[in-house]
């Protein structure tokens, strides 16, 4: 069965096999999907629109351009305006179905993914029946989805939209045949821990596979086979790095890692992962793939990126431990490179301590084999050792295996070690299993967030909710309207009230 995944960002920059824009039955797609587009289309200059080659074919497709190895594909999402969500939902699944059949799963992906908005809520007449069009197309992938020959990322650009789809998915979208029980159970409680602040993330180059970026080996390699030279086998990856990059002068080095390693996209692990509720992040990765993730789900000024930015304690924190490709000379990668980077740097291993001693830290992606950071986490376990004995079935940490092999044996007491597959040869489906976890992860952290309903005095979802929800929404909608105008301008409690109701969607220039 293609799974569904939901995630909050910008689906142009997602890394994928298709992805699917809407437009109308004569071939005008908005100006907002300009980046996927080929250039110089014609443009309607009342509304900026842009007039696509051909008109949709009989299955309503427009084939376009691949971008950046990814099939681009335009859909008729309606006719001249859209009235009915089932029939949004339909012509979407209908081309899903129709992309996906010779499409190929690229850069080690299992199955074929294919990224998607929510059509028809933009421009295509259904902008205020937005939770019906949720509600058809959750239910539609539920009864079309066992048939489909590819994986969903619906990637939903306004964070209302994400929370009233996560509020109406159900348990059962994670059948056991796919996700078994221990790993459902393992994602609900990780995601109630992403839900109260308590969780913190440590993403290694797993991560990034899927955008087809190397790890810490494929990049060694790129770079020896880019600079002809022949390693010796019996050497650690830090030495081999020390003899790459010994060899050529720090421009061209630094411009060969830049090579490898630059990219417009990130992974719909990395979209999931920026979808949660969490505060606290480290990365031993040199791209920007995280970055990227968090612009479209937060905004570009709504979090940090150490040491490249300063601090601001209301926002989110993202750690670059072993550099950022953005400043090459900053990359860690040589044995010189890691011991002047101990030396100099130990703020920022301190800051990863805090993390292990005082949050639920997960590892994904992550290989353990940075000789710091087991060091690091060899001593809070020292520090933990006493509390330990008080809880001895509890961890302090977990890291997300995807086979066997995965992960070697460390002395690490406070880590559990979640194994996506018993198969050590399946990796492709294993990396596949990790992202049907995360997203498990982030649905139970979004749907039972302080947030959850915040969607419920939006009158755009007004026409779905549910008989429970819309009495609620009236009686806060009356106390609105019955509290004086007095009490609204002198209370500190209204403010505080008011603050609720702004969260729960409320506008004063719609509601009142």
């Amino acid at each position: 069965m293609g799974h569904l995944f939901v995630a909050h960002g910008d689906l142009t920059k997602l890394a994928c096999d298709a992805v699917l824009i809407p437009c109308d039955d004569k071939g005008w797609v908005t100006p907002s999907w300009r980046s996927l587009l080929p250039p110089e289309l014609p443009r309607d200059n009342r509304t900026g629109w842009l007039l696509l080659p051909n008109k949709p074919d009989a299955d309503g497709i427009v084939r376009l351009p691949p971008l950046d190895k990814r099939s681009v594909q335009a859909f008729a999402s309606m006719e001249w305006v859209a009235t009915d969500p089932a029939d949004v939902a339909e012509r979407l699944l209908r081309a899903v179905s129709s992309v996906s059949g010779d499409l190929p799963a690229l850069d080690g992906r299992a199955v074929p993914l294919v990224g998607i908005p929510l059509a028809g809520t933009g421009h295509g007449g259904l902008a205020h029946r937005r939770g019906e069009v949720i509600d058809k197309l959750l239910e539609k992938h539920r009864v079309q989805g066992s048939s489909l020959k590819c994986d969903v990322a619906l990637i939903l650009y306004e964070r209302r939209d994400f929370v009233a789809v996560q509020a109406r998915r159900r348990p059962e979208d994670w059948p056991w045949n796919v996700l078994r029980e221990e790993l459902r159970d393992k994602a609900d409680h990780l995601g109630r821990l992403a839900r109260t602040g308590q969780l913190s993330l440590f993403l290694g180059s797993g991560v990034s596979r899927p955008v087809g970026l190397p790890d810490w080996n494929g990049l060694l390699e790129y770079l020896a086979k880019a600079t002809n030279i022949d390693l010796p086998s019996n050497v650690t990856p830090e030495t081999a790095a020390s003899i790459i990059k010994s060899t050529l002068p720090a421009a061209t080095y630094h411009q060969e890692l830049k090579n490898a390693l630059d990219c417009h996209r990130h992974g719909i692990g990395h979209a999931l992962l920026a979808s949660l509720p969490v505060t606290q992040m480290v990365t031993t990765n040199f791209d920007p793939c995280m970055e990227l993730a968090l612009e479209g789900a937060l905004g570009p000024d709504e979090f940090r990126v150490l040491i490249r930015q300063v601090a601001d304690s209301s926002k989110p924190w993202l750690l670059k431990l072993n550099g950022d490709i953005g400043d090459p000379a900053s990359v860690v990668l040589t044995t010189e490179d890691f011991q002047l980077h101990e030396e100099e740097n130990r703020a920022l291993h301190g800051l990863v301590q805090g993390l292990l001693l005082t949050s639920h830290l997960l590892f994904v992606g992550f290989s353990f084999t940075d000789e710091s950071v087991l060091r690091l986490a060899e001593f809070v376990t020292r520090v933990l050792r006493a509390a330990r004995s008080a809880s001895p079935n509890s961890y302090s940490n977990t890291a997300i295996a995807l086979t066997p092999d995965d992960l070697r044996k460390i002395s690490y007491d406070d880590l559990e070690i979640l194994q996506m597959s018993d198969s050590a040869t399946d990796v492709r489906e294993a990396a596949r299993l990790l992202e049907i976890f995360l997203d498990r992860l982030c649905w139970k952290a979004i749907s039972e967030n302080d947030r959850a309903a915040e969607y419920l005095l939006d009158d755009r979802y007004l026409s779905s909710l549910s008989a429970e929800d819309q009495q609620l929404r009236d009686g806060l909608l009356r106390l609105v309207d019955e509290t004086s105008s007095n009490v609204k301008s002198n209370s500190t409690g209204w403010k505080r009230i008011e603050a609720v109701l702004r969260d729960l969607g409320w506008r004063p220039s719609t509601s009142q």
